[in-house]
């Protein structure tokens, strides 16, 4: 079945007149609906609704634009946090993957297919082939003065100049594929990743997937992971007093604060950002145990 286009004014209607939203005293409706788009706004609604996951969309009595609108503008503001922690998290990967690479195995031989593991997608497609081909895309598209210097000069890339071109999900994959142990795990060692590669890999995937979401402003209240990090004994013991589901966002955001922490040597961050989350206490229960509608 398909749907028909609302006006801004036959949105109003349907929320307030069919489905008893109360927006008194708050006359600026309209344009948040025309700012904020419907279809993204619905997805705080659900908290609101009756029985959403079967179809009964009204809201339940009492409910208050302010009641949705107060977790839509807190989830602005922590995406901009978690972007400042993914962010610093990015930039040193690069750097210390960077260096370990270059010290163990030279500067060029991250364009080499033998340098990955020999890993098969479901449909048959071999990993490393799908990063290399990756690999020199980015080096052909990026406009950096230094790549641009190496290419016009047809001359080699070097590992410490390629990673500046490289997107957060490549740089994890190149981590998590390459061969040379003795690197990733002295990269693993520096940010006190743990020394089970596996599990170190899938925390860096874990957070590519976090930022992403943040990157494009989805909803973080009440959301449930598709990628939750594991969780180091360290970590674990950092934030112990905290109750948390394992799919929940603020699983990843434990691990976030603790590499952030780590890296920047002090609490700033993880200070930041816990102020932020725990400033209404219904927008930290919904990062802490995630709703499941269907």
């Amino acid at each position: 079945m398909t749907k028909q286009p609302k006006t801004i004014q036959e949105m109003m209607t349907l929320l307030v007149e069919e489905r008893g939203l109360d927006i008194t005293g708050f006359s600026e409706f309209s344009t948040v609906l025309l700012d904020c788009n419907y279809y993204r706004l619905s997805g705080y609604f659900r908290a609101f609704q009756i029985d959403p996951s079967h179809g009964n969309n009204r809201f339940r009595n009492g409910t208050h634009i302010k009641d949705f609108m107060i977790p839509y503008l807190m989830d602005e503001q922590l995406r901009l946090l978690i972007l400042r922690g993914t962010s610093s998290l990015e930039q040193t990967l690069r750097a210390h993957f960077a260096y370990y690479l270059a010290q163990n195995e030279g500067a060029y031989s991250y364009t080499d297919l033998s340098s990955y593991k020999t890993i098969k997608y479901p449909d048959g497609t071999e990993a490393r082939e799908v990063l290399i081909e990756n690999i020199h895309k980015w080096l052909e598209r990026s406009s950096e003065v230094c790549i641009r210097h190496y290419r016009n000069n047809n001359e080699p890339i070097p590992i410490w100049a390629a990673v500046e071109a490289m997107p957060f999900d490549t740089l994890s994959k190149m981590i998590s594929l390459h061969t040379n142990t003795t690197a990733v795990d002295e990269l693993n060692q520096s940010l006190s990743l743990g020394k089970n590669r596996q599990r170190a890999a899938q925390i860096i995937h874990s957070m590519v997937y976090l930022r992403n979401i943040c990157s494009h402003h989805c909803r973080l209240w009440n959301r449930e992971i598709v990628l939750p990090p594991p969780v180091l004994d360290a970590t674990a013991e950092r934030y112990g007093s905290y109750a948390y589901e394992d799919r929940s966002v603020w699983k990843s955001l434990i691990v976030l604060m603790d590499l952030i922490d780590g890296i920047k040597k002090n609490s700033t961050y993880s200070s930041m950002l816990i102020k932020q989350a725990e400033s209404n206490d219904n927008y930290f229960w919904g990062l802490c145990h995630p709703k499941r509608w269907h």
